[in-house]
């Protein structure tokens, strides 16, 4: 048995795994909740509409977490991702799945407890919530409890990332319990910030908050002020309220880098049609489950393997491509199985939280079964400096098989990379590369492409 280790903060539950399966204990605290959505339905309604994580109930057996007192298992999800990972378009997915929610659960006199962004996941083809426990007995006439965190998790990152600048979205590394609202309030264009909806929810929030850590007298009994009376009207008005001014939020995508890929990329249509032919073979002959396509553009390969019945996490550094992945996922245009995540690879995800543990890594979040590296390690050597001894370690400890092209130093990428190098560079060569991988990996299969740039496959040792 293993508990998750980033479901400690919950004193009503917690998961763990056992077996390859994933199960859900409840403690004495969650169970009044649990057995109230439970019987009216609450659950069942939801799971049937696609919105949260499929559950049943199992027996207690040895072994599970102590004091549980019933147990849950769960459908498993194909990997764990962070929001620090997520395109624009799957964090507002992600918002407006919580208040699609929230409206059904009012009426039956349910809400959710908490509105915390890491409670959503993509389950192999859609986004679904995953926290049976997040839904609870709304206590009649009070507020949403988590409205403040609803802001903090998607509305203030929405609105940094579309107004501000996309590269905000990083800031979730050191804003794991949400984004400041002040902090975001203070960033956005002054006209933005007082747009319908963003002047209510963020920058008047923002102020409140404010006033009220100011006048907050830490060591004194605080005074009983009257609480505020909400009916279930208000809080549904409060909800659409919400979800209006999120569907208002848009981002309008540009990459400068990769807007005109198809062009300037050295392949003829005879090259490309060799090198999709072999993803497709690799992916169908190995048998890979999971397979992550790292630097992966557009994810035109990322599609290939799906194609194949693999899960495919499409990482790639550009916030441009990711959206452009998932909205043509979202469109249908592209395999359902395919989930694009932003990540610098040569600062990937680390471990966050407490610990360093309660949010993993990424290397902690493998093995995948086939690592595919196309069109990579040209520009983590020279754009990164990052030596092809340290790339073959790093993708050794990702998968079991690497998929890796080398494009030679004649290759026009590589001459535009070398412009600005003065001759300043780690050893590039075929023989460099093949030594450096080969002390990590045993060699499966090679190819070459009219274009002079090889495929090499490798297994882990």
């Amino acid at each position: 048995m293993n508990i998750n280790t980033g479901s400690f903060r919950d004193p009503s539950g917690c998961i763990f795994s056992a077996d390859g399966s994933i199960y859900r204990s409840i403690f004495p605290p969650g169970m009044p909740d649990y057995e109230a959505a439970r019987d009216a339905g609450a659950y069942e309604k939801l799971i049937q509409q696609g919105l949260l994580i499929p559950h049943g109930e199992t027996a207690l057996s040895d072994g599970i977490p102590a004091g549980t007192v019933c147990c849950l298992q769960h459908t498993r999800i194909p990997m764990i991702t962070y929001p620090w990972e997520w395109s624009f378009s799957m964090l507002k997915e992600a918002a407006l799945l919580h208040l699609e929610i929230m409206e059904i659960l009012v009426p039956m006199g349910f809400w959710l407890r908490d509105a915390n962004a890491f409670n959503v996941q993509f389950d192999g083809e859609k986004l679904c919530l995953i926290d049976t426990l997040s839904v609870g007995r709304r206590v009649p006439d009070s507020p949403w409890p988590a409205y403040g965190q609803f802001c903090s998790h998607f509305l203030a990152p929405l609105a940094a990332a579309a107004y501000a600048d996309i590269r905000l979205l990083s800031l979730w590394r050191g804003f794991i319990n949400g984004f400041p609202l002040d902090l975001v309030a203070g960033i956005l264009p002054h006209l933005k910030k007082y747009r319908p909806g963003l002047f209510m929810h963020l920058t008047l929030h923002s102020r409140y908050q404010r006033s009220a850590d100011r006048k907050e007298d830490i060591g004194k009994e605080q005074s009983q002020s009257k609480s505020m009376k909400v009916s279930d009207r208000g809080l549904v008005g409060l909800i659409r309220s919400l979800k209006k001014t999120v569907q208002g939020i848009a981002w309008k995508s540009y990459s400068q880098i990769w807007e005109g890929y198809t062009e300037i990329r050295t392949y003829d249509s005879k090259d490309v049609e060799i090198k999709s032919a072999y993803v497709e073979k690799t992916v169908k002959e190995l048998g890979a489950s999971v397979v992550w396509d790292m630097g992966a553009n557009t994810g035109e390969f990322s599609a290939l393997a799906a194609s194949q019945g693999a899960f495919v996490a499409s990482i790639e550094g550009d916030p441009a491509c990711t959206e452009y992945i998932y909205r043509e996922i979202s469109a249908g245009q592209k395999g359902k199985k395919i989930l694009p995540l932003t990540m610098d690879l040569a600062n990937p995800s680390p471990g966050l939280g407490w610990d360093s543990r309660e949010r993993l890594s990424l290397k902690d979040r493998g093995p995948a079964d086939l690592l595919m590296a196309l069109a990579l390690v040209h520009h983590l050597v020279f754009s990164c400096c990052i030596p092809f001894p340290l790339i073959a370690k790093w993708f050794s400890e990702l998968a079991g098989h690497v998929l890796v092209e080398f494009v030679p130093p004649t290759d026009p990428m590589v001459k535009k990379l070398l412009k600005n190098r003065n001759g300043e560079h780690h050893p590039y060569d075929e023989k460099t590369f093949t030594s450096a991988f080969e002390k990590y990996f045993d060699s499966m299969d090679t190819i070459s492409l009219q274009n002079g740039r090889s495929l090499y496959l490798y297994r882990s040792r």
